[in-house]
């Protein structure tokens, strides 16, 4: 062994390294659906049926106008044939190579022939990666053709149950590279890498078509490409395919999600000093253990998964993705704080798997599989080789997983451990398998219940998302339960974004089958809804709790939590601004910035609490607020918290004065109404109700009003008992109207000023249970514009889904669109939570309203829900525009929003709620 090592040394530094020792590929499709190559295709059936024509190469047929479309849960699927035809030629140089067609995923059972001849068995499986050693059948420096045939249902019918009959766009054709590789032939076939966070290194290589060859060298690089390490060997066993390669290095460094850090092995396959064959493959040093009863663990520390569910999808390209595409579902899983993700329901694109080992994501690689039938074992033997074989170098994979829901053959659990030295973990996604429980879709009560229990918990499916129901509604309650719990491994939302297929025969409109796909936490072509920063807020490794006001004797000082696994918080840096917000009168709505600065973060190791110190100026108070933003060691944006110490009344005394205008306002009196006015404005209230029913400014109609009315779950149980009469008090500069005898309200008075601005005050009594509370008016929605508001926003709330919408001005221009046929987002119609000031621009003119109370929702508009929304409907009060003490919750696809929390549960009235509130019909003057 000595001698090998002393010739390894030698060959290393005298570089040797013939030229035609490397592997070389030669693309015969495009490298990604970016960059696709045209083939000749005709399809067997549907669109342009029997027509020869081109297609681009990777892409899926049916969203380039051939054949049809069909979801995995229709009951009559198309079953139609693609045929391809392409001519290639090789270099002279690859004469003495042996030669590999290989297809990175082709939909569904592929047959290829070279020049006419059968390249080799059928391929069943269209998730996965498969080669056909083509030598004999090509001739080096002239056309050669290629045809393909490819049969979207599989003739194997567990095959296509695994594959196409679930819930997902089937697509067909192949939607993935394809490519010639070339190699000596001796060669390296491929590896399989256990690398320690110790520093140990195993290393299976398998090689191809062994005669002369005797020893196998590897050499560890970093990054930079210098030697980690002295270079190590193996000889080769007489007639064993197998060598096993060990060493042990010191001064690595090991990777994480946090801080992925990756090497490189060259291995070299020699015959004496000869390289026969080069290849280089990369990797990372890391541990990952589930240590049964007590957690997951990576590099001998606890890390809790947070993640989401991810489908290989774009609308315009279905499952034909590429490199960048992959590269930005990435950021944007990282952008929510997310640390993981879950592939479903098979493997995904090979580049998808290596940005997240450079970027740093956790992943649950997927074996086809969905309900029963599972992959029968003979099958499912060779498809799950074929997805072990290309995946296990990858540090990101953490967990196989063996098919979802049922889908998996237990015959084939055993099988991942054959291609796999490090034996990670099996799971079966909503099954408790090996010590692993992850059960699809729980409750509130029933994770409580779970907690007790012995194995580990990881839902790989919880909060399904549906329309604007699920995902982040529900999720506090559920991370504050089970975060910092033993025995807790994680979750996966259920999904990363909708699955929306733009439709080539249908004027190119998004399908989404109904409600069977618009589930994601993006719409389908990744447009944010707000459960995006209602995970980014509750994920966010910097934790700090906004729902708790700063205290009244604020000095800078913030309870921080450092939710890394890894990070010591020394490492982040955090910016604060204090701001002024501007009123409504002025156009800017952007907050003034009076002082900022920046700082470290302080000592706080991972899972600890402490304290963030603000170096604020002397005169901060000067300031209406505060807003502090965390940036990872990276400098990538994690959150911004806003708080505001000013009150809203504060702020309305601060732009509108009752003393302003001296001017005493008018009343008169008709059969029906009084019609108070002041300023150019003229109100009429309903003489015996004391409601407003329209609002003139001058001879112009704005017709807003009919209300106030008392909105609850039950509005109808107030019934009027004796008759309301309207008390009028007129003084020097206002003109009060005492609406006395209401059965809903306890208090209900108008003040109308000199200035033209008009004061609401209520009170109402109330003991009951309510998924709504406060007040509404009218006003018709489709003269509505555009509307600027202080308050919480920039995207709607629900009981259930308050974090991740912060305080400042915000805008939003007047949108309908009904639930999973449009993703215009922000939404228009929604609650807004800590209403001060809003301001709507509408076609009869703006308006603008103002409260002194602090904790209240304002409500615009309604939306029409989507199809079989169920517990995702929407609840909305009558009326238009409503001022509210308390809002509903929302469900998910599966549960009533009750069952998912605290949050969850209708709303308990128990005494009595006022408000006050200003309203201005016109745009509010600046004050002097």
């Amino acid at each position: 062994m000595k001698k090998w090592i002393s010739l390894i040394v030698l060959l290393s530094f005298a570089g040797i390294l013939f030229a035609d020792s490397n592997t070389e590929i030669l693309y015969l499709s495009g490298m990604g659906s970016d960059t696709p190559v045209n083939w000749d295709f005709k399809i067997s059936g549907g669109r342009r049926a029997n027509q020869w024509s081109t297609i681009p190469v990777p892409s899926n047929y049916e969203l380039q106008g051939f054949g049809n479309y069909n979801y995995g849960l229709d009951k009559h699927p198309a079953n139609e044939i693609g045929f391809y035809r392409h001519t290639f030629v090789v270099s002279k140089s690859w004469k003495n190579k042996r030669i590999f067609i290989v297809f990175e995923g082709s939909m569904t059972d592929t047959e290829v022939k070279i020049n006419g001849r059968l390249a080799g068995p059928v391929h069943q499986g269209g998730f996965y990666r498969f080669q056909y050693d083509i030598t004999r059948l090509i001739e080096p420096d002239v056309s050669n053709l290629l045809e393909v045939k490819v049969n979207n249902i599989s003739a194997d019918s567990t095959v296509t149950f695994a594959e196409r009959r679930a819930d997902y766009w089937v697509f067909g054709g192949i939607y993935r590279p394809v490519y010639l590789k070339a190699v000596p032939q001796e060669y390296i076939d491929w590896t399989a890498i256990d690398a320690r966070a110790n520093g140990q290194f195993g290393m299976d290589v398998y090689l191809g078509f062994i005669k002369k060859a005797n020893l196998v060298q590897a050499q560890i690089r970093r990054p930079d490409g210098t030697p980690l390490d002295e270079p190590f060997c193996a000889a080769i066993p007489k007639r064993q395919r197998k060598v096993t390669l060990r060493t042990h290095v010191h001064g690595q460094k090991n990777w994480t999600a946090e801080t992925p850090n990756l090497y490189t092995v060259d291995i070299n396959l020699l015959h004496g000093n000869q390289i026969i064959h080069t290849i280089r493959k990369r990797f990372g040093f890391r541990t990952f253990e589930v240590v049964d009863g007590k957690g997951l663990f990576l590099n001998g520390k606890r890390i809790i998964l947070k993640g989401c569910s991810r489908h290989s999808f774009w609308p315009t390209s279905g499952r034909a993705l590429n490199r960048n595409r992959c590269r930005d579902d990435i950021l944007t899983i990282k952008k929510m704080n997310m640390n993981a993700v879950r592939m479903s329901h098979y493997p995904p694109d090979s580049y998808f798997l290596d940005l997240c080992d450079e970027l740093g994501l956790y992943v649950l690689d997927e074996l086809g599989g969905w309900h029963r039938p599972a992959y029968d074992t003979a099958v499912g033997k060779k498809l799950l080789a074929e997805m072990v074989m290309r995946d296990v170098n990858h540090p990101s994979i953490i967990f196989w997983d063996n098919g979802n829901e049922g889908g998996w053959n237990t015959d084939l659990d055993p099988v991942f451990s054959l291609y796999d030295p490090q034996n990670r973990r099996v799971l079966h996604p909503g099954a408790v398998y090996d010590s692993v429980n992850a059960r699809h879709y729980p409750v509130y009560n029933q994770l409580v219940n779970r907690l007790e229990e012995k194995n580990i918990l990881l839902p790989t499916e919880i909060l399904h998302g549906l329309y604007d129901g699920g995902l982040g509604s529900g999720m506090d309650d559920y991370w504050h339960l089970l975060w910092d719990k033993p025995r807790f491994g994680g979750m996966f939302f259920w999904v990363f974004a909708d699955e929306g297929v733009v439709r080539t025969d249908s004027n190119c409109t998004i399908d989404t089958d109904g409600n069977h796909a618009p589930d994601g936490i993006l719409g389908p072509f990744h447009e944010k809804e707000a459960s995006f920063f209602t995970i980014k807020e509750i994920w966010s490794p910097v934790y700090i709790e906004s729902d708790s006001s700063l205290p009244a004797k604020f000095d800078g000082r913030i309870q921080v939590e450092n939710r890394y696994d890894f990070t010591n918080l020394n490492r982040c840096q955090f910016e604060w601004r204090l701001v002024h917000f501007p009123n409504p009168a002025q156009t800017e709505v952007e907050p003034t910035v009076l002082w900022r600065g920046t700082f470290i973060g302080p000592n706080l190791p991972p899972h600890k609490k402490g304290f963030l110190q603000i170096p604020l100026p002397a005169t901060w108070r000067q300031a209406d607020g505060l807003f502090l933003t965390a940036y990872d060691p990276n400098h990538k944006r994690l959150f911004t918290w806003r708080w505001k110490w000013t009150t809203p009344r504060q702020l309305r005394e601060r732009f509108f004065s009752n003393e302003e205008n001296i001017h005493r306002p008018d009343l008169e009196k008709t059969r029906f109404s009084l019609l108070a006015s002041a300023a150019g404005f003229t109100f009429s209230f309903d003489r015996h109700t004391g409601l407003l029913n329209q609002v003139k400014i001058g001879t112009h109609l704005l017709p807003f009003g009919k209300g106030p009315v008392l909105v609850t779950s039950d509005s109808g149980r107030f019934t009027q008992s004796g008759s309301p009469k309207i008390r009028i008090r007129k003084r020097n500069r206002s003109l009060n109207l005492d609406v006395l005898n209401r059965a809903d309200f306890d208090t209900l008075q108008w003040t109308l000023y000199g200035s033209g601005w008009l004061k609401l005050h209520y009170a109402f009594t109330l003991h009951d249970s309510v998924k709504f509370l406060g007040i509404s008016f009218n006003f018709p929605e489709n003269h509505l514009n555009e509307m600027t508001w202080l308050g919480k926003g920039p995207y709607r709330v629900w009981k259930n889904r308050l974090k991740g919408q912060t305080i400042s001005v915000w805008h939003n221009v007047y949108k309908k669109f009904q639930a999973g046929k449009g993703w215009d987002y922000p939404e228009f119609a929604g609650y807004y939570a800590d209403f001060n000031w809003v301001l709507f621009k509408t076609e009869d003119g703006p308006f603008c309203i103002a409260t002194d109370n602090d904790s209240l929702y304002f409500r615009v508009s309604s939306q029409k829900d989507g199809i079989g929304a169920r517990h995702t409907k929407m609840t909305w009060p009558p009326g238009t525009v409503s001022f509210l003490n308390a809002i509903p919750p929302i469900g998910t696809k599966f549960h009533p929003p009750e069952e998912l929390g605290p949050q969850g549960e209708p709303f308990i009235a128990n005494g009595t709620y006022s408000g006050s509130l200003y309203f201005y019909f016109g745009l509010p003057p600046a004050k002097n």
